[in-house]
């Protein structure tokens, strides 16, 4: 999950890109990553306060998990499956 925007709760003025891994289990941190765009979940924001930030992406979070689910689901049903061993 990927914000890019300047982070209007906390008053931003530059330009920043953030990536959240979902599910990742890194041993240690990779030098480089390659991200992907999927769907854009929603419009940045400025909110109240940061804990009303952090409510916000637990739910971005939550749906970008139901997505990817959906989309692993789709993929499994769609993969032809293979007669005979």
């Amino acid at each position: 999950m990927t914000n890019i925007g300047f982070r209007p709760t906390f008053n931003g003025s530059s330009l920043s890109v953030e990536t959240h891994l979902l599910d990742a289990e890194l041993v240690t941190t990779p030098k480089r990553i390659e991200v992907r765009f999927w769907k854009r979940l929603r419009e940045e924001k400025k909110f109240t306060s940061p804990e009303e930030l952090r409510a916000q992406i637990t739910a971005d979070i939550i749906r970008a998990n139901k997505f990817f689910s959906r989309l692993r689901h789709s993929r499994a049903i769609r993969q032809p499956t293979t007669a005979g061993g």
